[in-house]
């Protein structure tokens, strides 16, 4: 069978799916439908309940207008007061304590627990706040919720004495007036309490859990948005709330509340059908996926294990062939690819690895170059700052030669003043030949004079001018030249310059060691030649060796040749489109390697 022919089973078991998508969608209405109704069966049991506190508080306040008709406070004193009071506790139904309050603020209170009575003073506190607010006319009741160490509900009435007196009378009722209707509706799980407006609780059925601070914000929240029921997170899960406010009496609220998963009960039942029945369904599309699939997956676990290595960097993996159907093809399109990947990574190997040896070359050069141009940009500022100062100073300088000179020919010239004379010849004739070679390192000269030469036969001339002074010093010199002779394209004079330069600098550095030894050798070096002068002598650090080719710059002890020597070679070795290369420890010795192009030419 065809791979087009497996994706269409495939596909129309999987239409079961959308069968699936539009339970899930009934049961989402459902749900809200549900949740809808029980939460509008929590506010008529709110409203039922608040119905029935509120003719229970009616009762009370019409009990106690009865009790107190007609009655002159006024004419009775403490004794008959309190007797008054106790009548009323025994008159008006569930009340624990009665107070009065006469126009002078003058308290008299009678509580039939006694005077420990936690809840007898906010009774008592609440009672004269309302005598003297004088929000009555006389024919009014006010009800009222005590405030912490506990809570309470009491009833307030008026008294117009005939004198013209205004006196307060206020009986505290005990929360069963209230929690009796609350019990009534607190069955099937349900719980309910009596709020003041504050969230206070001031009476609850029996078995409610005391409201914590989050519940009553929650409460008072949906109080605020105008909602009268609606689901509410409580500390053991949410819950289903519904809420109804007293007739008459402020902004007292009867709060009916009911786990959601009680309320929601028969929802859970329909809801695990659903899900179950979805499961069946899944689980038997599953299996018919699983089994149409089972021979395509085989054929694409080899195109894909084929995939997985040539990504990892076996690029002789393969598809292995075999079939009539769309992935045989797929196959050998695999295949063809990965031959032409493979052939076209090895061109670009080869690409790249010329790529970066002509990057590593160019780069070199760049540096090479750019040290030069730093390092001639170096000895063009000093030259030109030295030939300012040797012509300021040759002038007076010839003058005091020949001054003293003149002096030196009289005959009759004492000794000492001859030989303090000589002295300054010598001197004169020492700054002269310093400020020579400084207009001499200064001056433009034209460009060098190129041949092709042998490098051995340069060497050799070279070391007839200075052999005899390493010898003298105590030094050994040895010299390896190559065989045949290097050809470089140079100037003669000039490159004997350069190693005479490099001789002497190596020859100061090992005085002082005697049979320190200074190595002289010359070899091809591809397509260059190189000169290597190497000493053992002490070497120089690493923070002068940037500063190394620097006009008058200097590590030897005893300061001679003003510093031009290396310069000097620095400047004709680059004029010849060479460098020099300097490697040292110190107290071991130093290397210089010159490297020059070789010439293509036949040697003069």
């Amino acid at each position: 069978m065809s791979l087009a022919r497996r994706l269409v089973l495939f596909a129309l078991a999987a239409a079961v799916l959308p069968l699936v998508g539009v339970a899930f969608a009934v049961l989402a209405r459902s749900e809200q439908a549900l949740a809808s109704r029980a939460a509008e069966a929590q506010a008529q049991a709110a409203r039922a309940t608040a119905e029935g506190i509120g003719r229970d508080l009616d009762a009370a306040r019409d009990e106690l207008s009865r009790a107190v008709e007609a009655w002159d406070p006024s004419r009775l004193d403490e004794a008959e007061l309190r007797a008054f009071l106790y009548l009323l506790t025994r008159q008006v139904a569930s009340c624990s304590a009665a107070a009065t309050v006469d126009a002078a603020g003058r308290v008299q209170v009678f509580g039939s627990r006694g005077d420990a009575d936690p809840l007898l003073g906010p009774f008592v506190e609440n009672a004269v706040k309302a005598q003297r607010a004088a929000r009555w006319d006389g024919a009014a009741l006010g009800v009222f919720g005590g405030g912490p160490p506990g809570v309470a509900l009491a009833a307030l009435r008026e008294v117009r004495t005939p004198r013209g007196g205004r006196w307060v009378v206020a009986v505290r009722l005990e929360p069963a007036l209230a929690s009796r209707r609350l019990q009534e509706v607190a069955r099937d799980g349900r719980a309910a309490w009596l709020l003041d407006g504050g969230g206070l609780t001031l009476a609850a059925s029996a078995g409610a859990p005391a409201l914590a601070p989050g519940d009553r914000e929650a409460v008072g929240g949906l109080r605020r948005s105008g909602r009268l029921s609606g689901t509410l997170e409580g500390p053991a899960g949410p819950v289903v709330a519904g809420l109804a406010r007293l007739p008459e009496v402020g902004d007292w609220t009867v709060l009916v509340r009911l786990p959601a998963a009680e309320a929601f009960r028969d929802l859970l039942a329909l809801r695990r059908t659903v899900i179950g029945t979805s499961l069946a369904v899944l689980a038997v599309t599953l299996a018919a996926a699983l089994l149409l699939a089972r021979g395509v997956t085989r054929r694409l676990s080899a195109v894909e294990g084929a995939a997985r290595d040539f990504g990892a960097g076996d690029l002789g993996a393969r598809v292995p062939p075999g079939g009539h159907d769309e992935l045989t093809r797929v196959g050998g399109a695999f295949n063809a690819m990965a031959d032409e990947l493979q052939i076209s990574r090895a061109r670009l190997e080869r690409w790249n690895v010329d790529l970066q040896r002509e990057v590593e070359v160019r780069t070199r050069e760049l540096r090479e170059a750019q040290a030069r141009l730093v390092e001639a940009q170096k000895l063009a500022a000093v030259g030109q700052l030295g030939a300012g100062v040797a012509h300021e100073i040759n002038n007076p300088l010839t003058g005091i030669l020949g001054n003293a000179q003149l002096l030196l020919e009289q005959p009759d010239l004492p000794q000492a003043q001859r030989e303090g004379l000589q002295a300054i010849e010598r001197m004169a004739h020492r700054c002269r030949e310093i400020t020579r070679k400084l207009l001499r390192f200064s001056e433009q000269r034209a460009a060098p004079d190129l041949r092709d030469l042998e490098l051995n036969r340069v060497v050799e001339d070279g070391l007839t001018l200075v052999e005899g002074q390493i010898k003298q010093a105590g030094l050994a010199l040895e010299t390896t030249l190559a065989s045949p002779s290097p050809v470089v394209r140079a100037d003669a004079p000039q490159l004997t310059q350069v190693i005479f330069n490099l001789m002497q600098n190596a020859r100061a550095a090992c005085l002082g060691k005697p049979g320190a030894r200074i190595r002289l050798t010359t070899r091809q070096a591809g397509r260059d030649v190189e000169l290597v002068v190497e000493d053992e002598g002490k070497g120089i650090p690493a923070e002068h060796l940037p500063r190394l080719f620097e006009p008058f710059f200097t590590t030897k002890e005893l300061w001679s040749n003003v510093g031009l020597g290396l310069s000097e070679a620095w400047r004709i070795v680059n004029e010849h489109g060479g460098t020099i290369q300097v490697q040292s420890v110190p107290g071991q010795g130093s290397t210089f390697t010159v490297r020059l192009p070789a010439a293509s030419g036949r040697a003069i």
